[in-house]
C-alpha cells in the first residue's frame, strides 16, 4: 500500500510538471504576484514555467520597481526584508503622481512628485497631474502659491469652479458705494493683502456692512 502512495505521489508531481513544462530545473527568480489586483501585488521567488509573467528579475527590488513602479499603496516594497527607508528612484527619484504638501503651512504650500513619499499608502490624495493637484487641494489659495510652481504657471487662475475662485473677496477697485464681493479670477491682489472670506454674504456683512445702499 505504501508503494502505491509513493508512486501516486510521483506521478502527480511530475503529471503537473509535464502540463506546465516544468521539469524542476528551471531557475528560481523573483515574478510579480497579485494577477488583476495590481494595487495589492508584490512580488515572489518562484519558478515560472511558461514564460506568462516575463523574464523575472534578480532581485525582489528589481520585480518591485520594473512592474510595480508607479504602485501608490507601497505593497511590493512593503514586503522587501529591509523595506527601503527611501523610496527607490522610479524616475529620476520623482513618483508617478502628484500629492499635496500637507506638512508646509497651507499658504505656502504646493503639490509635490518627490521621493521617498511623505505619507503611508491611502493616507493621501494623489493626482495624475500637478495642475489636478493644485486644483483640488489648493483651488482657495489666495496665495496663489501651488499654481506658481508649475512648469508653466498660467497667466490667468485656472477654472477652479466655471472661473470662480473658491472664496469670495471685497471689490477695493470700486468705489465703496458702487462695491461689492466678488469670486472671479485671476485675483486683482496680491497674496495676503486682501480679507478672504467663505461666502458672499459674510464679505458683504464684513467689509461693506454699514452701506446703506445695499449694493453688495
Amino acid at each position: 500500500m505504501k508503494i502505491v502512495q509513493i508512486a501516486l505521489f510521483f506521478a502527480s508531481v511530475y503529471g503537473a510538471s509535464a502540463q506546465t513544462g516544468c521539469d524542476g530545473t528551471e531557475p528560481e527568480k523573483w515574478y510579480p504576484s497579485g494577477g488583476s489586483d495590481w494595487p495589492s501585488g508584490y512580488c515572489k521567488f518562484e519558478r515560472s514555467c511558461n514564460g506568462s509573467h516575463g523574464q523575472g528579475y534578480s532581485t525582489e527590488l528589481a520585480c518591485c520597481q520594473g512592474f510595480f513602479g508607479g504602485q501608490t499603496s507601497g505593497v511590493c516594497l512593503s514586503n522587501l526584508p529591509s523595506p527601503p527607508t527611501t523610496s527607490p528612484t522610479l524616475s529620476g527619484g520623482l513618483a508617478a503622481f502628484w500629492y499635496p504638501d500637507y506638512d508646509t503651512a497651507w499658504p505656502d504650500a504646493g503639490c509635490l512628485n518627490t521621493l521617498p513619499l511623505p505619507f503611508n499608502a491611502n493616507d493621501r490624495p494623489t493626482y495624475d497631474t500637478q495642475l489636478d493637484c493644485c486644483k483640488a487641494a489648493y483651488g482657495g489659495q489666495s496665495s496663489g502659491k501651488c499654481l506658481s510652481q508649475l512648469a508653466s504657471p498660467p497667466t490667468t487662475s485656472p477654472t477652479l469652479s466655471g472661473g470662480m475662485a473658491g472664496f469670495w473677496y471685497p471689490d477695493y477697485e470700486t468705489a465703496w458705494s458702487d462695491a461689492g464681493c466678488k469670486n472671479e479670477v485671476p485675483l486683482p491682489f496680491s497674496p495676503n493683502s486682501r480679507p478672504t472670506y467663505d461666502t458672499q454674504l459674510d464679505c458683504c456683512k464684513a467689509a461693506y456692512g454699514g452701506k446703506s445702499s445695499g449694493k453688495c
